[in-house]
């Protein structure tokens, strides 16, 4: 039970200092700022944890609890800070209401400067790619690594490419 109460109330405390820091200054890399804080509550968690006597198998369960919660944590939050392409697209038909939404009025509103360009803009801010001098996408070594991990997950299911 303590594993679970510690591990929660270290992951309490970490979302509050996160939306504290957000209200007071968004920061340029929020998936990083977030592991951040989130790595910093917990050792001092563990730290706390430790004066107040509890074992290393404790310790350890607490960690990984709080870990997992973080991880989880990240990935929810990416599909929050940014409108995916899908959902931009859902809530355009949706806010037509009932009498739906023609398909021209649909093309003119799906351009690439609302679903491209953010996913672009997003991309290089998190260095996963930059742009070279004859204005060329370019995966960094961090992109590289972050799009082999996707190839690799989607070839193990047998997820075919969808989309083009």
């Amino acid at each position: 039970m303590k594993v679970l109460e510690y591990g929660l109330i270290i992951t309490f405390l970490s979302l509050i200092l996160h939306f504290i820091i957000w209200k007071i200054r968004l920061p340029k890399r929020h998936t990083l700022t977030i592991l951040w804080i989130f790595m910093q509550v917990l050792a001092i968690g563990l730290i706390f944890g430790i004066i107040k006597g509890l074992g290393m198998i404790e310790l350890i369960h607490i960690s990984l609890f709080v870990v997992s919660l973080t991880f989880a944590y990240i990935i929810t939050y990416s599909a929050i800070e940014a409108d995916s392409p899908s959902l931009v697209m859902i809530i355009a038909i949706a806010d037509a209401g009932i009498n739906g939404l023609s398909v021209e009025r649909f093309h003119e509103m799906m351009s690439n400067d609302l679903l491209v360009v953010p996913r672009l803009n997003d991309i290089l801010r998190d260095k996963l790619a930059y742009k070279d001098e004859n204005d060329k996408y370019i995966l960094t070594k961090k992109g590289k690594i972050f799009a082999q991990i996707f190839t690799n997950f989607r070839a193990l299911l047998r997820i075919e490419v969808s989309g083009g």
